[in-house]
């Protein structure tokens, strides 16, 4: 017997269905090379911030390119339930969200983590330490006041102690943020001291963390994944956008080198894009890869990056 559901039906249904495995990756063609592949690093309206794409408008973009997921970032509200939402919109294509631990949802907040990890749908799966309230950040921006510190007096704080046990209990993705590069390294040695086994390093030749050759090796060295990004590459001294050519420069070919030099196992890719006035996600992925590829990396490598790494951490 075949059932017929209708639209608003069929997207409930989905909704019920979320948690069941989800669907194999896929590998790249030639005319496609994002076919399968997971951008781990984007942002969508509605925000607080300009976005060109909403979140359904982006899923149904990707899945054209049939692309294998997404990982949906706000820096200002839980991204789970949307998550869950556009997926049972776009079913063609896995969605995932997370929250962001910057001051609108209470800042080191182990609450704001349990609560995102119960949203129905099962699409919650990362944890963000601070990235706009991190002090590092606001530090780079400035000296602005207010920031928040994982680290005080050489100990990580009881509150980030507390979030790190309820990553642990949900089985969720640690992600570090835009903290300083010490509170980067004690953050992760201490989340795999407690037996955290996904953890990924935000952007990790950005500005914020900016880390180092040596301190990227010895993040990978306990364990972690390196993030690199497409955002990085625009930022120069004569980008099209006036706050982009204010960042510091990360090139495709730094980042060739970087993965070069430590290994693409301890590696995933993603965009970071979504800004107004900036390429589109699926866009900027196809320059990453192809510029990765251009300097030497192997398409064996793209596929450990932007498929098997996210896949693994995401359960796909």
């Amino acid at each position: 017997m075949t059932l017929t559901f209708t639209r608003p039906l069929a997207a409930a249904v989905a909704l019920c269905l979320a948690q069941a495995p989800a669907m194999a990756q896929v590998a790249a063609t030639d005319d496609n090379p994002i076919r399968g592949a997971i951008d781990f690093h984007i942002h969508t309206a509605p925000d607080v911030s300009a976005r060109n794409l909403t979140d359904i408008e982006l899923a149904e973009i990707a899945a054209r390119h049939d692309m294998g997921g997404l990982v949906l970032k706000n820096h200002v509200t839980m991204t789970a339930d949307r998550a869950a939402l556009v997926n049972a919109q776009v079913p063609e294509i896995e969605v995932f969200g997370g929250v962001v631990l910057n001051h609108a949802v209470g800042g080191i907040n182990a609450e704001a983590v349990r609560t995102m990890a119960k949203m129905s749908g099962g699409r919650g799966k990362v944890v963000w330490f601070p990235t706009f309230d991190a002090a590092f950040h606001r530090e780079s921006k400035g000296g602005q006041p207010g920031g928040i510190r994982v680290l005080v007096d050489g100990a990580l704080t009881p509150e980030t102690e507390e979030v790190l046990d309820a990553v642990l209990e949900h089985d969720l993705i640690l992600e570090t943020g835009h903290l300083y590069p010490e509170e980067v390294l004690a953050l992760v040695r201490r989340a795999t001291e407690k037996g955290i086994g996904k953890i990924v390093v935000t952007h990790a030749m950005a500005e914020n963390p900016g880390l180092n050759i040596e301190q990227m090796q010895e993040a990978a060295s306990m364990g972690a994944y390196l993030e690199l990004i497409y955002l990085d590459h625009l930022g120069t001294p004569t980008a099209h956008l006036p706050w982009l050519r204010t960042r510091k420069p990360n090139s495709i070919a730094d980042m060739s080198a970087a993965v070069k030099q430590i290994g693409a196992a301890h590696f995933i890719l993603a965009s970071d894009l979504g800004q107004t006035g900036n390429p589109l996600h699926p866009d900027g992925m196809i320059e990453l890869i192809n510029g990765l590829l251009a300097e030497g990396v192997s398409q064996a490598d793209i596929d450990t990056m932007v498929r098997d790494n996210p896949g693994m951490l995401l359960g796909l």
